[in-house]
């Protein structure tokens, strides 16, 4: 890799800062260690770099804030490299690419795990098993096609387990409705879905990466009974990266909103895709550096303990993945439903009813068959922060005062009475 500027800092010195706008710079060390921290409540993927490993790739890669605040650990040295000079060097070493992206691919994996599975629950015990369980979702859902997928892939993995005799016999009954998985055509080079198919499900092997050509892909991360969106991906967009720079199975849902058409790329091809394509290194990179950049703020948010305050801020990073301006006045509509919002924002269900109506009733929102139309995003964001100061405040709180009275409840059992739910007036911008 290009040497590119070196730096070096002494043992204490902040690199940069979490949350600091500039991040243009992508870090090598060379000798010496970092140590990167923030958010208190949220697990890192990693903690410690030493020579060799690469920081600041996220944030620079996706023109974002910093995720982390970083410090020098001893006295160390760095080559320090901006934004074009890094994909330059890398895309010039198609050998390095794949390396780099694997690394940060497992990254994500983490960080997606981090989102989608509460750390209480403890999922079925292997990937069989896994696959198996959301099959029987599917069928609990009412979504016949989507088992029928699922059922067919374990039966073609697993034929002699014991969950094979229940796997053969739902699909039969399913077959036997009249259910049929839906065909992909070929168009060229392209694969065309039709409205609502499955791409790909969670548990089963992954051997392509696609290229969105036309339409859009739901991504979704099932924990049965939970259904969480994790992203809405449309042309030029590249997912199921993951499974073939690590070889695991996949770890979300890919379906498609209608008719789409797909560029699949096999796992033996990307090699000589990078070397014929170098350009095709960059998107993929910039791919995961933006969803590695949005899963971990989400994860961020999930830590606040009012559900109120989650789905405010669910809403507030949405508008920053889709680059609207937070302090904009102008009207925005984004492709999020109020049960996706609620299952993102983890409400637990015997509270949804109630927090539902209490989004419906903010007149800067507006609902419709899986949209939201945010009327001045400057007024949610000034709500999300009021919320986000109310929740810190309190923490803060419980910290200095450990009594009964002051302890915070768990995770969504907080109350939602009128205090709870209201921003003072003096506290939103006028419009």
């Amino acid at each position: 890799m290009s040497e590119g500027t070196k730096k070096s800092y002494k043992r204490g010195a902040r690199i940069y800062l979490e949350s600091e706008e500039e991040s243009s710079e992508v870090f090598v060390i060379e000798k010496g260690e970092v140590e990167l921290s923030g958010f208190p409540e949220a697990r890192r993927f990693r903690s410690t770099l030493g020579p060799g490993d690469i920081f600041g790739f996220t944030s620079c890669l996706c023109r974002r804030p910093r995720m982390e605040t970083v410090v020098a650990r001893t006295d160390c040295t760095c080559a320090v490299l901006g934004r074009d000079r890094f994909l330059e060097s890398v895309q010039a070493n198609p050998e390095l690419a794949t390396r780099v992206i694997s690394y940060f691919a497992e990254e994500l994996r983490a960080y997606d795990d981090m989102v989608a599975v509460p750390s209480d629950k403890a999922g079925p015990p292997d990937e069989e098993a896994r696959l198996f369980e959301l099959g029987m979702h599917f069928v609990r859902a009412g979504h016949d096609a989507h088992a029928l997928h699922a059922f067919t892939a374990h039966l073609q993995l697993y034929p002699s387990v014991p969950n094979s005799l229940e796997a053969q016999k739902t699909a039969s009954a399913l077959k036997s409705k009249g259910v049929k998985v839906p065909p992909t055509t070929q168009h060229g080079l392209a694969r065309r879905y039709s409205d609502g198919q499955i791409v790909f499900c969670e548990h089963e092997p992954g051997k392509e990466l696609y290229i969105v050509k036309s339409g859009k892909v739901e991504i979704l991360k099932i924990t049965p009974p939970e259904e969480m969106l994790l992203s809405i991906l449309r042309e030029g967009d590249i997912f199921g990266e993951l499974s073939i720079v690590s070889s695991k199975p996949r770890n979300a849902t890919a379906v498609a909103i209608g008719e789409t058409e797909l560029l699949p790329v096999a796992r033996e091809s990307l090699a000589a895709l990078f070397e014929k394509s170098p350009v095709t290194i960059a998107r993929i990179l910039t791919a995961i550096s933006q969803r590695l950049w949005f899963t971990f703020i989400r994860l961020q948010s999930s830590f606040y303990e009012n559900p109120l305050t989650r789905a405010y801020v669910l809403l507030e990073n949405k508008l920053m993945e889709e680059r609207i301006s937070l302090s904009s006045s102008k009207p925005v509509t984004l492709p999020l439903g109020i049960g996706e919002i609620l299952g993102m924002a983890r409400v637990p269900a015997e509270r949804q009813q109630k927090l539902a109506a209490v989004l419906t009733d903010d007149s800067n929102l507006s609902f419709q068959f899986r949209q939201v139309t945010i009327e001045n995003p400057s007024i949610l964001e000034s709500k999300a922060r009021y919320f986000r100061t109310r929740d810190h405040l309190g923490s803060q709180e419980m910290k200095g005062d450990p009594s009964p009275a002051n302890r915070r409840k768990p995770t969504g059992t907080i109350g939602l009475d009128s205090q709870e739910l209201r921003v003072p007036a003096d506290k939103l911008p006028d419009k």
